[in-house]
């Protein structure tokens, strides 16, 4: 990785400090992206609550509002244009049009899912993004691996696809289809071409790989080494069965419930970042506020 590029996982839940003394502030818990473009605009702090009751809502930094002190904590500058309000229109951006890239939908142009957005590499500086990976879910992944989608090939967040966009207090309950307005992350079809890292069937495409060379050395140790590497791959295929076809059972209510509950998150004027993960997590398990 460059120097210049950090990974939202890599910052997900450091310590972020301010002031003077060095005042502890809370934790790294969002990471937000411009509406139209592809990059990175800065970080939400997750606040301990007052007296250990009171919910305090969420801080907003830029991303050029911090720098990272030898301790590896988030160190928030004394500047008016480093945080909140003053962040935001030094950015000149829609802050109700911002968009929290990761947990949402990646689809390609043609309309093929990919999966979700499970991190983000981008450029400390400009925010710019690097790459993304996405996931299916644990037993998916353990099955197909995860897939890293270079920056080239990304196109940014796009309304009119993927999951539900619904604006706070709108409907309640079921959304009629006509009033639905949909987003996800789009990228280039070339993405369908690239190959995912982990897996069995990266495995299984390794194993492949191995028996194409041996074919080239001998006709009869070829056979012998596909013969091999198909028993691992079936065996391993066998294993993650079970768990793949559990996910799947749960798959089409779990992930529409949470992205809906995604939706009405992005749909929000005021704090719409807050609950972004814990709306997504409960709708997954099927929980409810209710």
């Amino acid at each position: 990785m460059g120097a210049n590029l950090t990974t939202t996982k890599q910052l997900m839940g450091k310590r972020v400090v301010g002031g003077k003394r060095g005042k502890r502030i809370g934790k790294v818990r969002r990471f937000v992206f411009h509406p139209s473009e592809k990059r990175c605009i800065g970080l939400l702090v997750k606040r301990p609550d007052a007296a250990l009751m009171f919910h305090r809502k969420d801080l907003f930094v830029a991303l050029d509002g911090f720098h990272v002190n030898d301790e590896g904590d988030l160190v928030v500058h004394d500047d008016s244009e480093a945080t909140e309000r003053g962040a935001i229109k030094a950015l000149g951006v829609n802050w109700e049009k911002c968009v929290i890239w990761v947990g949402m939908p990646v689809m390609t142009v043609g309309g093929e899912l990919l999966g979700f957005v499970d991190t983000v590499t981008f450029d400390c500086s400009t925010g710019a993004v690097h790459s993304l990976t996405t996931e299916n879910g644990a037993a998916n992944d353990a099955i197909l691996g995860k897939l890293t989608i270079p920056g080239s090939y990304v196109k940014g967040f796009k309304r009119g696809q993927g999951v539900a966009l619904v604006q706070a207090g709108e409907y309640q309950g079921e959304t009629p289809d006509e009033h639905v307005e949909r987003g996800a992350i789009m990228v280039s079809d070339d993405a369908l071409g690239l190959v995912a890292d982990g897996g069995v069937a990266a495995a299984a495409g390794k194993a492949s790989a191995v028996v194409a060379n041996k074919a080239k050395q001998g006709a009869g140790k070829a056979k012998e080494g596909a013969v091999k590497a198909k028993k691992v791959v079936k065996g391993k295929l066998e294993e993650a069965k079970p768990g793949a076809q559990k996910f799947a059972d749960a798959a089409s209510e779990a992930i529409d419930s949470g992205s809906y509950a995604v939706g009405k998150q992005l749909g929000k004027a005021s704090g719409m970042f807050a609950a972004f993960k814990e709306e997504f997590d409960k709708a997954s398990r099927g929980e409810s506020d209710d």
